[in-house]
């Protein structure tokens, strides 16, 4: 078998096309050599994606990036990747610019975005949570878990990401989306989770939503809600 410097993950589930074959476009002018590039069916969920094609990866340094993500520097995968030349690190991340905002930011938790992880690390903390977490929640346990043995980098390169309304809690589907996310996560991880208060405020301001979600993901210690939007 021979080796690759990186692999690419590309979890995909019922991706837009446009998005996709831009993205691909990027990768095949942009990607350093020795690069192989997975694209995944996200159908069993987002972490499964992720630990499938983790599994697969022929190299120790695994980007994860979106279908819906477009880097926005010719050269990010190689400033992304090259803080591991610290074998202390083990995940790198970059800002995101909403393609329906004019700001751009670093997400609080690394997100699976415009993220390389180092795979040995990833294994010494049993991977993602594929059995927990179904279309959210994922980041913020593997970040938890990975802080505990290795360094976390910011990274001064950024991918357009092409969601609209993506932040935040605007649509009804969204807030059950992130009040099942943020159940299972304080069951699992109580107050070490940044967003947990934020989260009981909104339990508190949508009940019938976000706050319902929230208690039967924290009673069955279990994220499965899949937006419909």
């Amino acid at each position: 078998m021979n080796k690759k410097n990186i692999s690419i993950v590309i979890p995909s589930y019922k991706p837009n096309r446009k998005y996709l074959n831009r993205l691909l476009k990027y990768l095949k002018k942009s990607k350093p050599e020795k690069t192989e590039i997975l694209i995944i069916d996200g159908k069993n969920g987002l972490a499964n994606a992720y630990n499938e094609g983790i599994k697969k990866a022929r190299a120790e340094i695994i980007v994860t990036i979106h279908t819906d993500c477009l880097p926005m520097d010719k050269n990010a995968l190689q400033k992304l990747i090259n803080p591991f030349k610290d074998k202390k690190v083990v995940l790198t991340y970059a800002w995101i610019k909403e393609e329906d905002r004019k700001d751009r930011y670093y997400p609080e938790i690394p997100d699976g975005k415009f993220n390389a992880f180092r795979k040995s690390a990833l294994k010494k903390v049993g991977l993602f949570d594929g059995k927990t977490f179904y279309t959210g929640g994922e980041d913020v346990d593997i970040w938890l878990k990975l802080k505990k043995i290795g360094k976390i980098v910011k990274i001064n390169t950024g991918v357009l990401h092409s969601h609209l309304n993506y932040r935040g809690n605007k649509t009804l589907e969204k807030r059950k989306q992130n009040g099942s996310i943020n159940g299972t996560l304080f069951r699992i991880w109580g107050v070490k989770n940044p967003k947990w208060l934020r989260a009981l405020i909104m339990c508190l301001r949508y009940p019938t939503s976000y706050g319902k979600e929230f208690i039967k993901a924290f009673i069955k210690s279990k994220q499965n809600y899949r937006r419909n939007d």
